[in-house]
């Protein structure tokens, strides 16, 4: 198996128009993530983890999620005990993923602790998007980019509590009204993906963006940009299922990257 250093997140913006200044959060665990990604010593892998618990990267989830996955049991332990600490209801399908493929009964009950733990926040919806427009500007020639990024970002908006995507043909607006509830349509692209290749390996970095409207305005109230590089060691990742998988994994880091703020973009667009 590929063992995938996976850098997500080294930039990660948020724009809303009208409000504050722009936001940017800088990955700084940069270390962190080479570790328990490559780390050849399993105690370097655990201190990784325990490190990426106490993270504000948006990356930290989704190393998280694939050290869930390690050949050692001390760092599948500690990945699960790190979800659980960073608090983000987004890790559950991994850690239930992962609970039903785990064969020792105390790393069981770790995974089942983190997800009740992450189960219980709830919050009742307070905004209401439908999803418009998703293409694939990047210029790189493929059909599939802008379908992925639509079923990415249905995934990762739906893993937020107070934001309630309404049923494809349903108009937002006429919902939003009848529950007196923000409405909005949110547009997205994949606007770069390049192969790159450096002294760590090789990999993909993309970027992704979003645009808030109203409805029924359709007035612009803002937009989300998320960047991410996806990156494996030269010699393990010369196939062309590899290389897929590693510009995949760009794509969602950088879908990850913008829409981690999304509340707070909504927040923002409907002056709450």
């Amino acid at each position: 198996m590929v063992r995938r250093l996976f850098i997500a997140m080294i930039l990660a913006t948020s724009m809303i128009l009208g409000g504050t200044s722009p936001s940017v959060a800088e990955d700084g665990d940069t270390s962190a993530f080479r570790d328990i990604a490559v780390g050849k010593d399993y105690r370097l892998r655990v201190a990784a983890a325990l490190a990426l618990s106490r993270s504000k990267s948006p990356g930290a989830r989704p190393a998280l999620e694939k050290a869930l996955k390690d050949a050692h049991p001390a760092v599948r332990a500690s990945a699960a005990a790190a979800l659980g600490a960073l608090g983000n209801p987004a890790a559950v399908p991994a850690l239930k993923a992962a609970l039903d493929t785990e064969g020792a009964p105390t790393l069981k009950r770790q995974l089942q602790a983190a997800i009740e733990k992450l189960s219980k926040s709830s919050a009742r919806a307070r905004f209401l998007i439908s999803l418009g427009k998703f293409e694939n500007r990047s210029g790189v020639n493929d059909a599939m980019l802008g379908s992925l990024l639509r079923q990415h970002t249905r995934s990762r908006v739906s893993q937020f509590a107070d934001i309630e995507i309404v049923a494809d043909g349903k108009d937002v607006a006429a919902e939003g009204k009848t529950r007196k509830l923000p409405a909005f349509t949110l547009d997205g692209s994949v606007t770069q993906l390049s192969k790159r290749h450096g002294a760590d390996g090789v990999g993909y970095a993309a970027k992704v963006e979003y645009v808030i409207r109203e409805m029924p305005s359709q007035t612009l109230k803002g937009s989300m940009i998320g960047s991410a590089q996806a990156v494996a060691e030269a010699r393990r990742a010369k196939g062309r299922r590899e290389l897929a998988q590693l510009q995949s994994d760009a794509v969602a880091g950088a879908i990850e990257s913008a829409l981690q703020r999304a509340p707070l973009a909504l927040e923002a667009a409907s002056g709450t």
